[in-house]
């Protein structure tokens, strides 16, 4: 595993047979992953799903194009939602990240969001994401 150098969102790989784990190697909250990876997120990251919801209410700007955070953090508690397996511990990183985050919520923001193409570019550019290069 490996973290996002914005998120601190780890990476994995399923094993074989691994049903449980997400499709694809990438952060944990990326914007563009599959509704059923997305759950995962959310029931496995709750700590970061949150704060991804926060964002969402104080920038008024959805997670992703066709779901919110508040949306997929509610799919996912839900019975017939993907079985998450584990919770992640979130690290000393995340904390200063969720520190940070608070504290650039308390300032206007730096852009428009009507110059924006879409929601995702919104929240990586704003958090500095380089795509997971």
């Amino acid at each position: 595993m490996r973290g996002c150098p914005t998120t601190g969102a780890t990476t994995r790989t399923p094993a074989p047979k691994d049903r449980r784990g997400s499709s694809r190697c990438s952060c944990s909250a990326c914007t563009l992953a599959n509704h059923r990876d997305l759950l995962l997120t959310a029931g496995r990251r709750p700590r970061l799903a949150e704060l991804c919801a926060l964002v969402e209410r104080v920038r008024q700007v959805p997670f992703n194009p066709n779901i919110t955070m508040a949306e997929l953090i509610a799919l996912s508690r839900r019975r017939d939602a993907p079985d998450a397996g584990v919770e992640v511990e979130e690290t000393e990183d995340f904390e200063r990240m969720e520190r940070d985050v608070h504290a650039a919520l308390r300032k206007p923001p730096t852009w428009d969001s009507k110059d924006r193409t879409g929601p995702g570019e919104l929240l990586h550019s704003a958090a500095g994401c380089d795509g997971c290069s």
